[in-house]
Parts: structure tokens; C-alpha cells; sequence
């Protein structure tokens, strides 16, 4: 198998020193190279960006007159699907229900809500068994797009938690995306997969071979490997990579059950380090994934807390250069999940 190749350099740079009343002082940060993607991640050393305490939710997460995703709303302020997608109108499993999005992202996109009972979900909320069932309903409605809808090969499962992420409704759900064009960043995952296959093996069990146990290992839940990337392209960012799924609707209840587990102890982690928002995005492979070695990917970072005004986590960096700006380091970030995995 072709070995994974991380390439990293130290950056140096003279600095003011508040401490030493502004004396120049010699700092160093790390630049590192994504060894699939090329994108680059700058690791800062010195002054964290972590909230010191975490912020009081209550009035942004209380519940409202109305809200579509609770309960005594649903049935009136959701619609239901085709019966050639789901026969009962709308998909359950367990608490969590699927529904139509309103908005179309994509050829084909869904709203899966954890539980409509339950106006807000804190961190310790989002327990394994809420998510695995929020993905397992999610993963359903995806085999049943591409039943009906063969073209939309590109699938993902996606969640804003809170404003910061990007989240228009407080009450916690998931989003997904079926259609024939995929997302930049799926794409560029399957092509450059693809690209490294045909060197020989693939991507995802070398990197899930070189990195068990070592310093950025999380722990493993079922098949499912967990692991914080060596260039990371967000604050706290942990993977998962499922080795024998390609595709989102190759994922058996057993992976979403082990994705649910995973995903609630990385967001139990959050919770220790004050943090109260995050996405994440489980990716397929797309047409070709199998061919390309490619193994379903679960990415998630964590977002900048909700405050009256607070400060966004995503720079000129992120948004117009792709380069990440990261102040803790993946094996930071690696031992803390790793405690609780």
C-alpha cells in the first residue's frame, strides 16, 4: 500500500511581546499540507482562541410561539413526500422525523429533525442513540432518491447547530444533498481518491493504517475509524472514515448507530472545552466512489459560541483563500476526544 506523505513546516516570525512590553520576539507557527487535497492549514502556537466559559443559551434557545420543527407544529407546517419516496409521507425512525426541505440546495434535499418533542438539544442532548437515529432516517430517505431519481448520485448529510454554523432555526436538525453535480468539496475528495487509486490501494485505509494509534488517533466505534486530519480546515475538526461504505446508502444501520456514537462523544468533547456550536458533513463518494477506493467520510468542527457580538471563526483564510487558521493542534485536539472515546 502507498505510503501517506504529511508535509509540514515550521514558519518563523519576530513579533511584539505584550508581556515584554512590545519587545520583538522570536514565534513559530507550523504550515502544514493536506496529503490528499493539497490545502493548506496554519497551526498557531501561543494565545488560544477557546472560550474561557461557555455562554448562557437560555434566551436564544427558548422555546417560541412557533417553530415547524416542534411537534404541535409539524404535521400542519411540514409537507409530506411523494409516495414513490417515502409511502407514509414523511420517514421515521425512533424520534427522528424526515421531511421535505423547503429549500432547495440541491435536485433533492431533505430536513431530518433529531426530535420533534424537544424544542432545544444541548450537547449532552445529542446523545448516540438521537443521532444514530437523526442518520439512519436521513440515510433512508437517501436510498429512497435513488430509487426514484438514479441521476443523483452525489449524496451528503449535513448539520448547522446554532447561528454561528450557519443554522436559520435553533430547533437541531440535519440537512442533506442528492443530485448529479455534488458539492466542491465532495467532489475534489472523489476525484483526488481517485487520482491517488491509481497509484495503487486506497486513500482511506492508508490513512486509517498509518494513523491508528498514533498521535492524532481518536478511538474507533463498529468499523467506524475516528481521527483528528493532519491539516485541519476548522477549529477542533475530528473524522470518521467508514472502510467498506463508498456511498451514503451503502451505510447499514450498524454504521449509523457507530457514526451516532462517535459523533456524541466528539460533541461531548465540545461541551468540555466550553464550545456550543459545530457542523458536520457525512460525504459520499459519488458515481465512481467504489472504483476510487473512496470510504464515506464524517467531518466535524466546531463554530464560534453565540454571542450578541461575537467573532466569527471563518477569515479571509477560509473563505477566499481555503487556508485554514487553526490555534490548536490536531494531536491536541486528538488526546482530548480521545479520553472520552
Amino acid at each position: 500500500m502507498r505510503a501517506i506523505e504529511f508535509e509540514e513546516r515550521d514558519l518563523e516570525a519576530m513579533v511584539p511581546d505584550l508581556a515584554a512590553g512590545g519587545a520583538w520576539t522570536p514565534t513559530v507557527l507550523r504550515w502544514r499540507r493536506d496529503p490528499l487535497t493539497g490545502a493548506g492549514a496554519r497551526i498557531l502556537t501561543g494565545v488560544k482562541l477557546q472560550p474561557p466559559t461557555r455562554p448562557e443559551l437560555g434566551e436564544l434557545t427558548a422555546k417560541p410561539a412557533f417553530c415547524p420543527f416542534d411537534a404541535e407544529h409539524l404535521e400542519t407546517a411540514t409537507f409530506p413526500f411523494p409516495p414513490e419516496v417515502a409511502a407514509e409521507g414523511r420517514i421515521r425512525f425512533g424520534r427522528a422525523v424526515v421531511v421535505p426541505n423547503v429549500m432547495a440546495y440541491a435536485t433533492h434535499s431533505a430536513v431530518g429533525i433529531y426530535d420533534p418533542e424537544r424544542h432545544f438539544l444541548d450537547l449532552e442532548d445529542l446523545t448516540p442513540a438521537v443521532v444514530g437515529d437523526a442518520l439512519t432516517a436521513m440515510v433512508a430517505h437517501a436510498r429512497a432518491v435513488r430509487r426514484v431519481d438514479p441521476a443523483a448520485v452525489w449524496s451528503s448529510v449535513n448539520a448547522n447547530y446554532l447561528p454561528p454554523s450557519g443554522a436559520s432555526l435553533v430547533h437541531p436538525h440535519l440537512q442533506s444533498s442528492h443530485d448529479s453535480c455534488g458539492l466542491t468539496g465532495q467532489r475534489l475528495l472523489a476525484e483526488r481518491s481517485g487520482a491517488w487509486s491509481d497509484e495503487g490501494g486506497s486513500y482511506w485505509d492508508a490513512l486509517v493504517e498509518q494513523e491508528t494509534d498514533g498521535p492524532r488517533w481518536v478511538g474507533a466505534t463498529g468499523r467506524v475509524a475516528w481521527l483528528a486530519p493532519f491539516a485541519p480546515s476548522g477549529f477542533h475538526e475530528v473524522w470518521a472514515v467508514v472502510p467498506g461504505a463508498a456511498d451514503i446508502t451503502e451505510l447499514t444501520e450498524e454504521d449509523t448507530g457507530a457514526l451516532g456514537r462517535g459523533l456524541s462523544q466528539v460533541l461531548a468533547a465540545y461541551g468540555t472545552w466550553n464550545l456550543a456550536s459545530f457542523n458536520f458533513a457525512l460525504i459520499g463518494g459519488g458515481p465512481q466512489a467504489r472504483e476510487h477506493g473512496y470510504h464515506v467520510v464524517l467531518k466535524v468542527v466546531s463554530r464560534s459560541n453565540p454571542q450578541p457580538f461575537y467573532r466569527s471563526d471563518s477569515t479571509y483564510f477560509e473563505r477566499l483563500y481555503g487556508e485554514a487558521l487553526i490555534d490548536l493542534s490536531p494531536e491536541e485536539v486528538a488526546s482530548g476526544v480521545r479520553s472520552l472515546f
